[in-house]
């Protein structure tokens, strides 16, 4: 299988995946813990144009695609951000906003793709940081990266158990 990541940019296109991709995070999130109507507005939000644009403009942030056969099945999303762990405040943080693989998907070769992409564009940093929810399938994958458990928290906007990870600068 043909499997290759890409850095995403602002377009059409690089829209049309974003939207795509994390309506599936974001339903697979959410379905189940959250009520279906309630869900469906918190998506709709989420899927605005104008503030995407502004996001994948930012220069602040970069996106990731993996595609599989061209056809978009994962992506991250890395920003620097103000609001991080307070055991990171003096480091150079780079923060993974997103990290999702479509579940058909989610297996060794994608994985690798998308991670060695993530550490070409993070090498220079002290620490990356994560949050992610308690049931995610990614912790494992995430922990044999290095990144290790800090501390518990809930995940906004509704408040589920999460654990925010942090993977010091290390040797990649």
């Amino acid at each position: 299988m043909d499997i290759v990541s890409k850095f995403t940019l602002a377009s059409e296109e690089g829209l049309h995946n974003l939207f795509l991709l994390k309506k599936d995070q974001l339903l697979n999130m959410y379905r189940g813990s959250v009520q279906q109507d309630v869900l469906n507005e918190y998506i709709e939000v989420q899927l605005n144009k104008k503030d995407a644009l502004r996001d994948l403009n930012n220069m602040s942030s970069q996106m990731i695609t993996v595609f599989a056969e061209d056809v978009p099945v994962g992506y991250v999303i890395m920003k620097q951000s103000l609001s991080r762990p307070k055991v990171l405040t003096e480091q150079k943080a780079i923060n993974y906003a997103s990290f999702y693989i479509m579940h058909e998907h989610d297996n060794a070769e994608t994985r690798a793709s998308l991670w060695n992409k993530c550490l070409s564009v993070t090498h220079n940093y002290d620490a990356m940081w994560i949050e992610v929810l308690q049931t995610a399938p990614l912790i494992p994958f995430l922990e044999s990266c290095g990144f290790q458990r800090h501390e518990q928290s809930e995940m906004k906007p509704f408040d589920k158990a999460s654990y925010i990870l942090i993977r010091p600068k290390m040797e990649n």
